[in-house]
């Protein structure tokens, strides 16, 4: 008879999941869970075939919780809204951030994430400012501003002498993502790019 536990699969991943978000995958150990829930470290391997399933399962929660930041409506607009979440995400949780960006977990962030960007797009099919735009002119603009974003997130989530607060993010990403917009939209208007195509 397989013994009973006194912990759940859930309970494993979100103890995992609040050392991470607290003090980075340095700290992450199947010892530091066992210590955290008060057991041995028997019921991971019980619920979990390796302790890297486990990391996955951290990513997934991580990604989860930046899909909130990047829906939360903060501006009205809601593909200003998905940058600055993102943004305000490494800014509020930098280990997670940097969690799910290192080398070691980037391979999940990249399948969890993608769902996201399905989701997203979908959600901007009927953005007035991308009406009239082609599916390849709309996805060039986001490729382009996530970029912009990844980049200021990464800026953001590493400490530096200059402080970044909600304000100073928005303004940033409402005056780089309106940049962006238009510089593509005058592309698009203009008669070299016309012709080209």
């Amino acid at each position: 008879m397989a013994p009973k536990f006194k912990h759940t699969k859930d309970e494993l991943i979100d103890t995992g999941f609040r050392i991470v978000r607290r003090h980075g995958w340095s700290a992450f150990t199947a010892r530091a869970i066992a210590d955290e829930l008060g057991s041995s470290s028997r019921p991971i391997y019980s619920f979990f075939y390796s302790i890297e399933q486990l990391e996955e399962e951290i990513v997934k929660k991580a990604v989860i919780l930046l899909h909130e930041f990047m829906t939360r409506q903060r501006t009205g607009e809601p593909w200003m809204d998905h940058g600055i979440g993102y943004v305000i995400f490494a800014n509020e949780e930098k280990n997670l951030f940097k969690g799910i960006n290192d080398d070691k977990h980037i391979q999940y962030f990249r399948k969890y994430g993608d769902l996201i960007w399905e989701t997203i797009t979908d959600s901007l099919a009927d953005y007035t400012p991308f009406r009239g735009l082609s599916a390849e002119q709309v996805k060039e603009i986001q490729v382009t501003r996530w970029l912009f974003a990844h980049g200021l997130a990464f800026q953001v989530s590493n400490p530096t002498l200059e402080i970044w607060d909600e304000a100073k993010i928005i303004d940033m990403m409402l005056n780089g993502s309106k940049a962006i917009y238009d510089g593509f939209m005058r592309r698009f208007r203009s008669k070299t790019y016309k012709q080209s195509k």
